[in-house]
């Protein structure tokens, strides 16, 4: 069988942030705080937001794309609860950061996207957390909804703690794997919990990425396929897709197994590598 160990771990160092993107990346979520802590303290009275680094760049999954951009994700809570609706929030976020980039910010459903062209995205989700409440409210388009990102970051690290580092890196091959597709896949955070969930540990990682694909497909229903999240709201994170992509996706991750098993019966490394290839993109480096 043959062994691309060394290939992934390459790979993985490819697809991962390195110390100036990191730094960029700091300095940029540094400016958006200070100017939301600007616009809050001159417009709206003890209405102060706090932040907290969340998502894949709290779980140290955050991947490069296709494309060369990556997207992260930076909490605003506000410990007091604004008494307004969730949409009038978000407003206050994108006037706030309206001008902050060269691109005017994306209204998404719940989220405020900032972008910096051609290099990463800043999703600002805003909640309320108020000491009544177990859980934080997410403000979305349809009102405040209840979720709890911290819940699942924890969630995860924990995982990461109980198991090894080897998983972080799986959860980046399988979103590299993801964003290599043509078709509509799940998210980054389901693959996050389905590795997480079906994780299968092995000396080497395309042998590790191969079994975890295995456990995977077999937690897949018959007649559905679904991601429940661990955390609040418990929510499918599968919801997005219609039945259409969920069948596209199903027929991809079939073939992506049969893909795995080819490149570990190559006869040598470097046709195996060429397999790889067709998995991750060019990306993924040859002998």
């Amino acid at each position: 069988m043959n062994n691309c160990h060394l290939q992934f771990l390459d790979f993985e160092t490819i697809i991962s942030l390195d110390a100036n993107r990191k730094e960029k990346l700091r300095r940029s979520r540094k400016a958006i705080e200070n100017k939301l802590r600007r616009y809050f303290k001159n417009n709206f009275y003890g209405l102060t937001p706090r932040f907290y680094t969340q998502g894949s760049i709290k779980m140290n999954t955050t991947i490069i794309k296709q494309d060369m951009t990556y997207d992260v994700d930076l909490g605003v809570y506000f410990l007091n609860d604004p008494n307004v609706q969730s949409t009038t929030v978000q407003n206050y976020i994108y006037k706030a950061l309206f001008d902050h980039t060269s691109r005017p910010p994306q209204r998404r459903n719940k989220c405020i996207r900032i972008i910096y062209i051609g290099e990463f995205n800043i999703d600002i989700p805003v909640y309320k957390l108020t000491n009544n409440m177990s859980h934080p409210m997410l403000a979305a388009k349809s009102g405040w909804e209840k979720s709890d990102p911290k819940e699942l970051c924890d969630w995860f690290n924990e995982k990461v703690k109980l198991n090894g580092y080897q998983i972080r890196r799986l959860v980046k091959y399988f979103k590299a794997w993801a964003d290599y597709q043509n078709r509509k896949m799940p998210s980054g955070i389901a693959f996050t919990v389905w590795v997480a969930k079906h994780y299968v540990r092995r000396d080497r990682d395309d042998l590790s990425f191969y079994e975890t694909a295995k456990a995977i497909k077999r937690s897949f229903g018959i007649f559905s396929v679904e991601c429940p999240n661990p955390a609040t709201p418990n929510d499918d994170l599968l919801n997005k897709l219609n039945d259409q992509q969920i069948d596209n996706f199903q027929d991809e991750f079939n073939h992506l197994i049969k893909q795995c098993e080819a490149a570990l019966l190559e006869k040598n490394e470097e046709n195996a590598c060429k397999v790889w290839r067709q998995v991750f993109g060019y990306s993924f480096p040859t002998i």
